[in-house]
C-alpha cells in the first residue's frame, strides 16, 4: 500500500515540527474518513501530541449555572428562544457547592468551567466565581464559559480568580445564529486583552459543512493564539432547527481532531487538544482533554446533563485510561499516574 504522496509529505513535515497551513489542512480533510490517509493522520497526530506531553491527558469540568430562553437563538442549541423548552432558572447555592465539591475533591480536575447563558448577570457569575475560588483547595483552575463580554468584565473575572475563557465564533455564526461573528471574535480579543487564556473550538460540525468552512473556523482559534483547541460535532438536539441534518460520524470527527491537532501542536501557547463529545476515536486522533459536565448543557434537552449526555469524573478517568494515557495532569501540571489502582480507588 502506498499513501498519497502529498498527504505523506504533510505528515512527514509534522514530525519535523512543521504544522500544516490552511491549504494543507484542507487537503487532509478532503480524504474519506475510511481512507488509509485518514487512518494515518489520526495515528500521526495522536503520536505527536502524546510524545510532546509524556502521554498525559486532562479532565475539565463544567457546571451549568442557569437556563433561560436565549436571544442568540442558535439553530443547534437547546436554549434557543424560538425552540427551547427551558424556562429561566438558576442553580441554588447548596447545589452549586455540592457539585463543585464533588468535581474537585480528588484534585485531579485540571479546570472547572462556570457556564452561563449568552445574556448573563455579571454579579451572579462573579459571586459564584468567588465562592468557587474559596472552595477549591487544590490546583484546579477556574474558567468561564459565557456570552459576549467586554474587557472590563473579563478583568473582573480575572480578579475573582478566573484564568481562562471558552469562547468561539461558531460555523455559520450570524446565519444559523442571531449573533454577530465580529462581536464573537472581539470578545475573544477582549479576554486576551484582560490577561485571560482562550479555549477555542471548531464547532459545531455538521454533515453539510464544507471543507473551506471547517478550515476557516479552525484558524480563528489558531490566529487568536488559543491555549486549547478542540473539535466538536453537532448533536442533533430534538426540537432544534439543525437537527434535521443529522451528525457526522465519530470516525470523521477523529479525522478533524487530527487535522486541528496537527495544525496547532507547534503553537507556543497551545497545551491541550479537546474533542466533544468524548469519544475513544478522538483520543487516538490527537485529543487529550475529556470533559465532565453537570447542570444545563446546550447539547442536551434535559435540565441536568449528568442524567443524560454528560460524563462524571469516574467515567472521564476511565475513558483516558482505556485510551492508553499514562498520566492525568493537575491544574498546576503535576502528573498523577493513571493505572488500574487509581481507577479503582477513584471509581
Amino acid at each position: 500500500m502506498k499513501l498519497d504522496s502529498r498527504a505523506a509529505a504533510i505528515l512527514d513535515r509534522a514530525y519535523a515540527d512543521r504544522s500544516p497551513g490552511r491549504e494543507d489542512c484542507a487537503y487532509l480533510l478532503s480524504f474519506d474518513e475510511n481512507s488509509a490517509e485518514a487512518y494515518m493522520m489520526r495515528s500521526v497526530a495522536s503520536h505527536i501530541v502524546r510524545s510532546g506531553n509524556d502521554n498525559s491527558g486532562i479532565i475539565l469540568g463544567q457546571i451549568g449555572l442557569e437556563t433561560a430562553p436565549c436571544p442568540g437563538n442558535c439553530g443547534f442549541c437547546s436554549f434557543g428562544r424560538d425552540h427551547t423548552a427551558f424556562q429561566k432558572k438558576r442553580i441554588d447555592d447548596e447545589e452549586f457547592v455540592t457539585k463543585l465539591t464533588e468535581f474537585c475533591k480528588d484534585d485531579d480536575l485540571y479546570g472547572i468551567y462556570l457556564m452561563s447563558m449568552h445574556e448573563y448577570d455579571p454579579e451572579f457569575l462573579l459571586e459564584k466565581a468567588r465562592v468557587a475560588k474559596k472552595l477549591i483547595k487544590g490546583s484546579t483552575q477556574l474558567l468561564s464559559n459565557v456570552g459576549d463580554t467586554d474587557a472590563d468584565m473579563f478583568k473582573e473575572m480575572k480578579k475573582a480568580g478566573i484564568t481562562g475563557v471558552y469562547h468561539v465564533c461558531r460555523i455559520g455564526e450570524g446565519d444559523v445564529t442571531a449573533l454577530n461573528p465580529e462581536t464573537r471574535m472581539k470578545t475573544m480579543q477582549n479576554a486576551l486583552d484582560a490577561g485571560l487564556q482562550i479555549f477555542s473550538c471548531l464547532e459545531p460540525i455538521g454533515p453539510e459543512h464544507s471543507i473551506d468552512q471547517l478550515v476557516d473556523n479552525m484558524f480563528i482559534g489558531i490566529d487568536q493564539g488559543c491555549t486549547q483547541h478542540a473539535a466538536m460535532r453537532r448533536a442533533p438536539v430534538p426540537g432544534t432547527p439543525l437537527a434535521k441534518y443529522g451528525q457526522i460520524s465519530n470516525l470523521r470527527l477523529g479525522q478533524i481532531v487530527a487535522v486541528v491537532a496537527l495544525a496547532t501542536f507547534t503553537m507556543p501557547s497551545m497545551t491541550y487538544m479537546g474533542v466533544h463529545e468524548p469519544t475513544e476515536i478522538g483520543y487516538v486522533s490527537g485529543a487529550n482533554v475529556v470533559t465532565a459536565e453537570t447542570g444545563a448543557n446546550p447539547r442536551d434537552h434535559v435540565a441536568d446533563t449528568s442524567d443524560n449526555r454528560g460524563m462524571d469524573m469516574a467515567a472521564c478517568r476511565k475513558m483516558l485510561f482505556d485510551c492508553g494515557f499514562k498520566y492525568i495532569r493537575r491544574g498546576n501540571e503535576d502528573k498523577i499516574i493513571l493505572d488500574e489502582r487509581y481507577i479503582e480507588e477513584h471509581g
